[in-house]
């Protein structure tokens, strides 16, 4: 199989998962086309753990941003006192952290998520 048709097997595979966001369903389609059903499961599983990672890595950015983002904040309260930067930074930063938290809380391996 050359790089070109391995490269929009994947991507097909990608679609159908979007589309169906069930990992038998796909699997049971490779299978029906031709494809050993071990080496079917085996594309479609790894592809959904794979967007599974970078949905959770990604969400987990957030988390990150956010909690040091209020860490920071917080060490310019307690240094320089009550005053517009903190006051601006507080509520930025633990609303990026409360989006963090939903987003790996509801991260699925079905579909990449798109950067903002």
């Amino acid at each position: 199989m050359s790089y070109a048709d391995e490269a929009r097997l994947l991507l097909e595979a990608r679609e159908l998962l979007a589309k169906q966001r069930n990992l038998k369903v796909v699997v049971n389609f490779y299978t029906n086309r031709g494809m050993p059903p071990d080496d079917a499961r085996e594309m479609v599983y790894g592809i959904y753990n794979e967007n599974l990672r970078e949905n959770r890595k990604f969400a987990f950015n957030w988390l990150a941003g956010g909690g040091v983002g209020m860490v920071v904040a917080i060490i310019l309260l307690l240094v320089g006192g009550l005053n517009l930067l903190t006051i601006v930074a507080l509520p930025l930063c633990a609303i990026a952290l409360l989006i963090g938290v939903g987003r790996f809380l509801v991260a699925s391996g079905y579909e990449m998520v798109e950067d903002d």
